[in-house]
C-alpha cells in the first residue's frame, strides 16, 4: 500500500511539474493528494484483496483437494460395489426391526412399493427388478418372524438355491404395488417361499415367484424347533410347487450325470 501511494504521488509530480514551478509546493501536494485520493484508495483496496486471495487460495486449494478426494473415493466405491443395494438392505432391515414381530412363521407379510424411474425399461418395471425387490422383502420377512435370530443362534446361514418367476402383467411407472411374501413349506434342506406382486390399483397379481432358500450348517427343522420350542410339522407341498421341486431335482440329477458326479456321490 505504501509503495502504491508513493508511486501515484511521483506520477502526479511528474505530470504537474510545470505547476510546481509556479505554485508553492505544499499547496500543490495537497491538491494532488485530493485529486488522486480515490484512485489511491481503490488501488490499495485491490492490493489488500489480492493478498487475501493469495492467502485464501491456499485454504481453497486444500478444500478443493479434499473434495476431489472424497468424490474420487465415492466414484471408486460406486464403480466397484452396488452401493444402492446395500443401502436399501440396511434401510429395510432397520425398518423391519422396528415393526411388531410376527409369531406365525408361515404368516404372509406385505411390503409396499412403487415403480420409480430407476426401476423401469420401456416405461414398465424391469424384469430383474422383481427379483431384487423380492430380496428386500425376504430380508424384512426373516427379521420380523425371527428366522435371522435363529440363524445367528445356530451359527447357520441361508442362500438362494433356485427361483422361478411368472410375469402376468407389467407394472408401469409410478404404479403402486404390494409385495406379499410367505413361507409355504420346507423340507430337510430348504425353505420354500411364495412372493406375489399385487397391483394397488385393482388387486391383480402381476407376478408370482417361488424361491428355494437353502439352509447351510443347519436345517429348517432345527430352525423351527428353535423358534417354536417344539417339533413343528411341515405343511404339505401345493401341487404347483411340487412340480417345480421335481423339476429342480430332475435338473440336478441330469447335471450330475453329465459332469460324472453321480458315481462319486454313490
Amino acid at each position: 500500500m505504501f509503495y502504491s501511494c508513493v508511486g501515484f504521488i511521483l506520477k502526479a509530480l511528474r505530470k504537474h511539474r510545470k505547476t510546481i514551478l509556479s505554485k508553492s509546493v505544499p499547496n500543490f501536494i495537497l491538491k494532488a493528494i485530493r485529486k488522486y485520493r480515490k484512485r489511491i484508495k481503490w488501488r490499495a483496496d485491490s492490493a489488500n484483496l489480492g493478498r487475501t486471495e493469495v492467502c485464501g487460495g491456499q485454504v481453497l486449494n486444500r478444500e478443493m483437494w479434499w473434495l476431489l478426494g472424497v468424490l474420487a473415493g465415492l466414484l471408486v466405491l460406486f464403480c466397484s460395489l452396488d452401493v444402492w443395494y446395500f443401502l436399501r438392505v440396511a434401510a429395510v432391515a432397520v425398518w423391519a426391526w422396528f415393526q411388531p414381530p410376527v409369531r406365525d412363521i408361515t404368516a404372509e407379510q406385505v411390503l409396499k412399493g412403487r415403480v420409480t424411474p430407476h426401476d423401469i425399461d420401456m416405461c414398465h418395471m424391469n424384469n430383474a427388478r422383481y427379483l431384487r425387490e423380492c430380496d428386500f422383502a425376504r430380508i424384512a420377512l426373516y427379521v420380523r418372524n425371527g428366522v435371522f435370530k435363529a440363524l445367528r443362534a445356530l451359527k447357520a446361514s441361508m442362500v438362494v438355491g433356485a427361483t422361478t418367476i411368472r410375469y402376468r402383467r407389467a407394472l408401469c411407472i409410478a404404479e403402486g404395488y404390494e409385495l406379499r411374501s410367505r413361507i409355504v413349506t420346507w423340507d430337510d434342506k430348504a425353505f420354500f417361499l411364495e412372493q406375489q406382486f399385487v397391483s394397488s390399483k385393482d388387486g391383480f397379481v402381476c407376478a408370482v415367484m417361488y424361491c428355494k432358500q437353502s439352509v447351510i450348517r443347519s436345517s429348517p427343522d432345527k430352525i423351527m424347533q428353535h423358534l417354536c420350542k417344539r417339533k413343528v410339522e411341515c405343511p404339505e407341498f401345493p401341487e404347483d410347487l411340487k412340480h417345480w421341486v421335481n423339476f429342480i431335482s430332475a435338473s440336478s440329477q441330469a447335471l450330475r450325470a453329465e459332469s460324472g458326479h453321480n458315481d462319486k456321490n454313490k
